[in-house]
């Protein structure tokens, strides 16, 4: 997509499924100036079309004007479009009506020539629930770094770090465990930006085969290859004009994917697959990765110019067992979001919130949304006890019970003496966990005169069959 000059301070249009319609589309301010042009009608007045400049058709330009002086709702005219020599009917639509898009128009030249015109409604209505949905987006990420919940100091310095990024149009670079929030930092920094009400679009390097990825991220011209759209296809690059783009895992993108990036970020332009005029774009890069980018250098398969263009300001975010302060807090935000949803009403009891303090939570915060929700959905009542969350968090491997409560002579003197050594020990465990437990008022009491974490205690309260 390109832009033009425009400087009206509304959200760009879904051009995504602009350039699905088989018309011309192009939205037009008071000046002329295009703020926005779908493939269709950029194809219509190749090669006069112009994004920094106004209209390519003095006629259209004339018809905008004549439209806007007359203060109507919508107009058409056979209009003459000079690169083929031809006229079409178009018609022009104001947005005069919605707060954001005062002083624009919607220009639609009806390439088919028929007078009805489903593509010209439908375009409005995509108009209407994208202004809509930005609205509703806005006011819900209004406070997108509030809604990072933390207390953990790393955490709360990489927020500060993020926010300052925001004031900024520098690359940004996080680095963080799958899980930790990478994504939701990296829209928090876009919608906190001036760059807010452009796009944001996302890819993950490491989800895409090598052969895909470079026409995802810069797009192909027709005929490029076999198999290839007949019009093309503009890539995430041309997308994300005048907005921000992110990529996750870009230590997996490939060294020639490397090389390209490397030139966006440098002189701000690229070439489409098959093509053969460079494109300008005007793009935040903002990308994540959770390698160690400085090995993956000596190893030869990441640039090391690239990763000092991505660095310019670097973002750690810990993962969640560094983080155990955070867990309640964060077990708590999760279920009031279910509660808000489903409208029951939930809490986890003591023992469930200590056991997901003691659980090191590989999968970190996504991980623990995920258990938050399978226990809330799970639950019989209205108390979220052990019972409600998933078994893989007391532990990965448990001797059978069967064994555990097995204590006569016959069973410790068999096997070596290794094996009758771990057996004896389970045993005198066993009795010293059961006697703490029966002088003290609260598991917590129990778990702190053992001196035990809650982890390891519950995992042996399962082992030895004492709940």
């Amino acid at each position: 997509m390109s832009y033009g000059a425009c400087v009206m301070d509304i959200p760009k249009l879904p051009y995504q499924l602009m350039d699905m319609l088989s018309d011309a589309v192009a939205v037009m301010d008071q000046t002329g100036v295009v703020a926005y042009a779908n493939s269709a009608f950029q194809r219509l007045y190749n090669p006069l079309y112009d994004p920094s400049k106004k209209m390519p058709c003095q006629e259209l330009q004339n018809l905008n004007l004549r439209f806007l002086q007359s203060g109507e709702a919508f107009a058409s005219e056979r209009v003459l479009v000079p690169p083929i020599g031809k006229k079409f009917e178009v018609f022009v639509y104001s947005l005069d009506r919605r707060k954001q898009a005062q002083g624009l128009n919607l220009v639609l030249v009806k390439i088919e020539g028929h007078r009805m015109v489903p593509e010209f409604t439908i375009a409005d209505e995509l108009v209407n629930s994208y202004i809509n949905e930005q609205k509703i987006l806005s006011e819900k990420l209004a406070h997108e770094f509030s809604a990072l919940k933390g207390e953990d100091s790393a955490f709360k310095m990489a927020l500060i770090n993020a926010q300052k990024a925001a004031r900024t149009d520098l690359p940004v670079l996080i680095f963080g465990e799958s899980g930790t929030g990478k994504e939701v930092l990296a829209r928090a920094i876009h919608l906190t930006s001036h760059r807010k009400k452009m796009p944001f679009v996302d890819i993950n390097c490491a989800a895409i085969p090598d052969n895909l990825i470079e026409s995802e991220l810069f797009g192909y011209e027709r005929g490029a290859f076999t198999g290839a759209r007949k019009e093309g296809k503009r890539g995430l690059f041309d997308q994300a004009h005048e907005g921000s783009i992110f990529m996750d895992e870009i230590g997996d993108a490939s060294p020639q994917t490397q090389s390209k990036i490397l030139r966006v970020l440098q002189e701000g332009q690229f070439k489409r697959i098959g093509g053969s005029r460079n494109i300008q774009v005007d793009v935040r890069l903002i990308s994540a990765t959770n390698k160690d980018l400085t090995s993956l250098i000596t190893e030869g398969r990441f640039r090391e110019d690239l990763l000092y263009r991505l660095n310019t300001i670097t973002i750690n975010l810990p993962p969640l067992r560094e983080r155990q302060r955070d867990i309640r807090l964060l077990v708590d935000h999760f279920l009031r979001e279910y509660v808000r949803s489903e409208g029951r009403e939930l809490s986890f009891s003591p023992d469930s919130m200590e056991l997901m303090e003691s659980y090191e939570w590989p999968g970190n915060v996504r991980e623990l949304k995920g258990v938050v929700d399978y226990a809330a959905t799970m639950a019989t009542g209205s108390l979220l006890t052990p019972d409600s969350l998933p078994s893989f968090l007391y532990a990965k491997e448990r001797s059978s019970r069967k064994e555990n409560r097995q204590s006569d002579l016959s069973y410790f003197m068999s096997g070596d003496r290794k094996s009758l050594l771990t057996t004896v020990l389970q045993q005198v465990e066993r009795n010293l966990i059961k006697k703490v437990l029966e002088r003290s008022k609260t598991k917590t009491e129990a778990i702190k005169t053992l001196g035990i974490s809650r982890r390891t205690f519950y995992a042996k309260i399962k082992q030895y069959d004492l709940e």
